[in-house]
């Protein structure tokens, strides 16, 4: 039963490193992809804040002048430059990077000292994804303006797009110097001590995160996996020894850290965080789950089982995280068919029906254990009970019609005639189990139609054979007796060589 409750939760043991990385990165996406927005904002203002610097400031603010060059000429040469720049910047805006590239050197050309031209250059170079070259021209840029930091900033994110996240870390390292309390900054230089495996540097750049922003259920759960991934269950339960610090009366807490020591066959150290957990609320679907776990780690199956009866009869949890044990205990009970296996199962169902009386699923479970134990009757009304709640599903009415024809009921399947015709047409085994209750109520005609409609959507050997076993004794009703030998002789082709239908083919052979 272990194994089944855990399928209900995330597995907490020392985890492998393709998973922990799948997990900080699912972390630093929800924070980066609005640090991407914010830079991608900021980007444009700056490029707009030089584009307007460019057209609008005094020549000698900005213009390299040649010495002994007259004023005049040293003011029109730098307006052509704020010229072809600005034609620079509207065909980069245009996706029109040959014709940018070629305004910025020439700009370039006209003043070697003109930061902006090289950083423009480099957006256009990231563009055509030419990652080394952008470099090139970043490190360009910043040579003539080492305190720019937005170079700096781009130019670690083209060492990622490069792999070097070495170098990357290099520059974040800096800039996190000067920017010590921007998260996003942060969250950068732990994506990239994350590429490189310094999982203690990741970890204390998180908590200089958490410093910044407050404890974070998300921070926390990434740093108690990188623990574990460490094969430190003492710090990963740390992690969470914190949060009960600030949040006393957060039971989830408490839960989470049991079960890291649960899952690490540490059940001693587990259980007192459990007891603080039943203080605040013994009701907890989570809490009984965990329990349950542990009663059954610690050889306590019948508590281990009221504790997953209690979880399950909790109406905040949703039917989907009840289903995995609803399911599996189901199939143990199939599987096996002890009276023990039956009873538990049932006892789960009815807690999840009545817990969860709009969902089928209780119910549709509480009707398998009930034919499983031949108890038809009990079954039907069950069944009926799920048709009500649902009537497009095909398992629930194939178990239905199983359960009437076992109960030979076959009033009641030929009254779902025309449901069946409208949710399913083409199911041959839907159809096949219509046209053997429309036989026997002697509704030939229909029994024909519904038979023949199976027959055209199932290519199963065996089923083929069934079903011109059933058209033959169909057509013979009907007078056909001709057509009856056809469908005859076509079953025993297909497999089935039973005295009785041999004699009818042979009674009925001219």
């Amino acid at each position: 039963m272990k194994s089944e409750v855990r399928s209900m939760k995330p597995e907490i043991r020392s985890i492998n490193k393709i998973n922990l990385k799948s997990k900080i990165l699912n972390l630093k996406s929800k924070i980066l992809n609005l640090k991407s927005k914010i830079l991608n904002l900021k980007s444009k203002i700056f490029l707009l804040i030089l584009f307007s610097f460019l057209l609008f400031s005094s020549p000698l603010a900005f213009a390299q002048k040649k010495q002994n060059k007259p004023a005049e000429e040293a003011v029109f040469n730098e307006r052509a430059q704020s010229v072809i720049f600005a034609n620079g910047l509207r065909e980069f805006y245009s996706q029109n990077y040959s014709a940018a590239t070629k305004s910025f050197r020439e700009v370039l050309i006209q003043n070697p000292k003109n930061d902006a031209a090289y950083y423009l250059l480099h957006k256009v170079a990231v563009e055509q994804k030419d990652y080394l070259l952008a470099a090139h021209y970043l490190k360009e840029a910043i040579k003539l303006d080492k305190k720019n930091e937005w170079y700096q900033i781009d130019l670690a994110g083209v060492y990622e797009n490069l792999g070097d996240f070495a170098n990357a870390v290099k520059i974040w390292e800096e800039i996190c110097k000067v920017k010590y309390n921007n998260e996003y900054y942060l969250m950068s230089l732990a994506n990239n001590y994350l590429q490189l495996e310094k999982l203690q540097e990741v970890i204390k750049v998180y908590d200089k995160i958490e410093n910044l922003l407050g404890k974070n259920d998300e921070l926390t759960e990434t740093k108690k996996n990188i623990w574990l991934y460490l094969n430190d269950v003492k710090n990963a339960v740390r992690e969470y020894e914190k949060m009960i610090e600030i949040y006393p009366y957060e039971i989830g807490y408490y839960i989470t850290a049991g079960e890291i020591y649960l899952s690490n066959n540490m059940p001693d150290k587990a259980y007192p965080f459990f007891q603080k957990a039943i203080q605040i609320d013994a009701e907890n679907a989570a809490l009984n789950l965990a329990l349950s776990n542990y009663y059954e780690t610690v050889k306590k199956p019948a508590e281990s089982f009221e504790a997953l009866l209690k979880a399950l009869s909790c109406k905040e949890l949703e039917i989907e995280e009840k289903l995995p044990v609803l399911k599996k205990y189901l199939a143990n009970a199939f599987r096996l068919q002890t009276p023990e296996t039956m009873d538990k199962t049932e006892q789960l169902a009815q807690v999840v029906a009545t817990a969860n009386p709009y969902d089928l699923e209780g119910w549709a479970a509480l009707a398998k254990i009930n034919t499983l134990k031949n108890k038809y009757e009990e079954a039907k009304l069950l069944y009926e009970k799920c048709i009500e709640l649902d009537e497009s599903q095909y398992a629930i009415w194939e178990d239905y019609y199983f359960v009437l024809s076992k109960l030979e009921d076959y009033k009641t399947i030929v009254a779902s005639e025309k449901l069946i015709e409208e949710y399913f047409p083409t199911n041959a085994t839907i159809q096949y189990g219509l046209a053997l209750a429309l036989y026997k109520e002697k509704l030939y005609d229909n029994a024909l139609k519904a038979a023949k409609q199976a027959l055209s959507f199932t290519f199963d050997n065996s089923f083929v054979a069934e079903l011109n076993f059933l058209l033959g004794d169909i057509s013979f009703e009907l007078g056909e007796k001709e057509e009856a030998v056809k469908y005859w002789k076509t079953a025993q082709r297909r497999g089935i060589n039973t005295p009785e239908l041999q004699n009818k083919i042979t009674t009925n052979q001219e």
